[in-house]
């Protein structure tokens, strides 16, 4: 899908090549059970490229005023239309949108009314793609899209939406000027659009986040395994490509959740956002494909392998070797959410983290994903330690997060099979930390120089393979970053080797 931009005609002709590489390689099918979907028409490699795409538009999130120009949070609007978010550091935005909007004649009562709502600024701008011929057919290709509109009447998304966008587009006369035709139904499925179908793209702020409506990519199913992975750039172009082999003829997914949460958590992500029920084959495994990610341990059971799983037939929760063993669905919930609560305040404090992970594996099953989340919260804090020189610590510490980037690895390969961006950053991790641990006993002489060079061995395998993951993202994300600094560090890691096995020679 080309995204019109005035005077920028390579970067049209690109698109349109590439446009015609996705009609090559994918064709869009409909059935009942999936709606749109695509489906493979030759062989693709892994890490093969499947699509490049420019976001039809980009949006904050809702309750959010970003700037319509350079994205960044702020409070400010244009002094020329009134109505679009524009931060002090940009002069101007969208020549187009701008004067379309100053054409509208309104009080400033109804200018305060608009501004002090920033839920009609996703609608607004959805509604502007209308208003010009250069921007017609993206808003023709936005309302092709899936909107659940019958599903969303009278729920609270839809109350929120029509107090706080449709009232006050309406009230100020704003949506008669710009859609003689445009009733509630309307702004709420474009917002519904927005909800269903956008991506979560990064901001131009540490952590924070936007999202992106892109129109091709809108396209491909959903599975919590999928065999394709989705990468944004700087640019907010995505790129879509194969993390394993695919045959021709099969069914292309993306997977919409994160890969690191249980079953019932991705399935209501689902239900609530996307409105339907994942019935991939995790999904449908009570055990998640043996990794025991929703698992309970049986406090009724002397044997290790007794753990409960909630049964997908009768939603009850039974432990596997004894079905009379079970929990009630109350306590599992509520004894969730307090750890998740847990988690919330302890973060950032190692300590409290340690308690807690010891507190929670009597409970739960060591890959259960709020353990999982544990585990990295731990290992993230002990990154910044060993980072730190000022700290000095100790082998144990190194230790431990080999042993924690170990057990999250563990699960990694099962669901995230083939290349994963998360797989390959947590393989790096253990890799460097390895790295630096053998570097550190060796200089305190606990390592002869065979063993080290052993040890580099090892880890120059493990950087090889995340490398080889790493480099299919695109180059203007952190991850493409971190694969040109891989391949430095790979380079002086592999002059290391060399020097030890010229020394060992000698």
């Amino acid at each position: 899908m080309p995204k019109v931009a005035k005077g920028n005609g390579n970067r049209k002709q690109n698109m349109a090549a590439v446009t015609d590489d996705f009609v090559k390689k994918c064709e869009v099918k409909q059935n009942e059970a999936l709606g749109r979907f695509v489906v493979a028409q030759c062989n693709l490699r892994a890490g093969e490229t499947v699509l490049l795409e420019q976001p039809i538009v980009v949006l904050s999130h809702m309750g959010d005023r970003r700037c319509s120009k350079c994205f960044k949070l702020t409070q400010s609007f244009c002094r020329k239309c009134h109505l679009l978010v524009l931060c002090e550091d940009c002069p101007d935005h969208d020549n187009r949108n701008c004067q379309r909007l100053a054409e509208i004649k309104l009080s400033e009562e109804q200018i305060k009314l608009l501004q002090e709502h920033p839920d009609i600024q996703p609608a607004l701008k959805c509604l502007l793609l209308k208003e010009h011929p250069e921007t017609l057919p993206l808003y023709e290709e936005m309302t092709q899209m899936e909107t659940h509109l019958a599903a969303r009447k009278g729920t609270d998304i839809w109350k929120n939406y029509h107090e706080h966008a449709f009232a006050p587009l309406e009230a100020s006369g704003v949506l008669r000027q710009l859609q003689t035709e445009a009733d509630e139904d309307l702004v709420q499925g474009l917002l519904s659009i927005l909800d269903v179908n956008a991506y979560e793209i990064r901001a131009p702020e540490a952590g924070g986040s936007m999202r992106g409506l892109y129109h091709r990519a809108g396209l491909f199913a959903h599975s919590c395994m999928p065999n394709l992975v989705t990468a944004i750039d700087e640019e907010r172009r995505m790129k879509v490509f194969a993390n394993r082999f695919i045959a021709a003829g099969e069914i292309l997914y993306i997977c919409y959740t994160n890969v690191l949460l249980g079953t019932e958590e991705r399935r209501e992500i689902l239900k609530v956002g996307k409105y339907f029920h994942c019935s991939c084959p995790r999904c449908q495994d009570p055990t998640e494909l043996g990794t025991h990610m929703s698992s309970f341990i049986c406090s009724h059971c002397s044997c290790p392998d007794g753990f409960i799983i909630r049964q997908p037939e009768t939603g009850t929760w039974q432990c596997i070797l004894n079905p009379d063993h079970t929990l009630k669905q109350e306590f599992v919930s509520n004894m969730l959410e307090r750890a998740k609560e847990e988690i919330f305040h302890a973060r950032d404090d190692i300590y409290r983290l340690e308690l807690l992970l010891a507190k929670l594996s009597r409970l739960l099953h060591r890959n259960h994903y709020l353990m999982l989340d544990l585990k990295q919260n731990i290992a993230s804090i002990l990154r910044q330690i060993l980072q730190n020189i000022a700290h000095r610590p100790n082998r144990k510490v190194y230790e431990r997060k080999i042993r924690l980037c170990q057990e999250i690895l563990l699960v990694l390969k099962v669901v995230a099979p083939g290349i994963s961006r998360v797989k390959a950053i947590a393989l790096y991790e253990l890799a460097n930390t390895q790295a630096e641990l053998a570097r550190k006993q060796y200089s305190e002489q606990e390592l002869s120089a065979s063993d080290l060079l052993a040890m580099l061995e090892q880890v120059e395998v493990m950087i090889r393979e995340s490398l080889r993951m790493l480099l299919f993202e695109p180059l203007a994300t952190p991850e493409g970053q971190l694969s040109r600094s891989l391949l430095r560090e790979l380079k002086e890691l592999q002059d290391d080797i060399k020097n030890i096995q010229e020394s060992n020679d000698d």
